[in-house]
């Protein structure tokens, strides 16, 4: 046989074996996948939003995943705060480097809870808020189901208080 017809079948496979498994996930994107889907069989909720800008950013904020817990149907006025991470750690801050972003603060149990679970997570949560779409944690991904296991936890204890069962 001719070479070139052996050199031709691999050109010939390798454009459709090629596209195809650039389809595939990545690694990153599958135990991202994973993740989310661990979180919602837990009942909690995923999407991409927009992380809201410091007081001091001069630049738009990056769009991150958010995992939250929304609120339940028929739910009154809900008090809107969102708690960020700062690149410092001041006295007037709330808790270390955390600040609130808005004049509205959270109730003192809920402070009181967050000051519990604060010092525990990783650089990787830049953001806690409570709002009409529910109790959320901003985070960025970079831990493993254990990370996930503890804001579940901090998010479902935030929920119960903001949101307390009515009867």
């Amino acid at each position: 046989m001719n070479i070139w017809f052996f050199v031709i079948l691999i050109l010939a496979i390798a454009l459709v074996l090629g596209p195809i498994s650039m389809l595939r996930p990545s690694p990153a994107q599958q135990r991202k996948e994973k993740l989310r889907l661990y979180a919602t069989n837990h009942g909690v909720r995923f999407s991409m939003r927009r992380l809201p800008a410091l007081k001091t950013d001069m630049e738009q904020a990056a769009t991150l995943p958010v995992y939250y817990l929304p609120p339940p149907p028929k739910t009154a006025a809900i008090s809107e705060w969102i708690l960020m991470r700062t690149t410092y750690i001041h006295e007037r801050n709330f808790h270390l480097e955390w600040d609130w972003q808005t004049d509205i603060h959270a109730s003192e149990e809920t402070c009181n809870i967050l000051k519990a679970y604060l010092p525990k997570l990783p650089a990787s949560v830049p953001a806690i808020s409570s709002s009409s779409l529910g109790v959320c944690v901003f985070w960025q991904e970079r831990e493993s189901t254990e990370m996930l296991d503890l804001l579940i936890e901090m998010l479902t204890k935030l929920h119960q208080t903001e949101f307390p069962a009515t009867e």
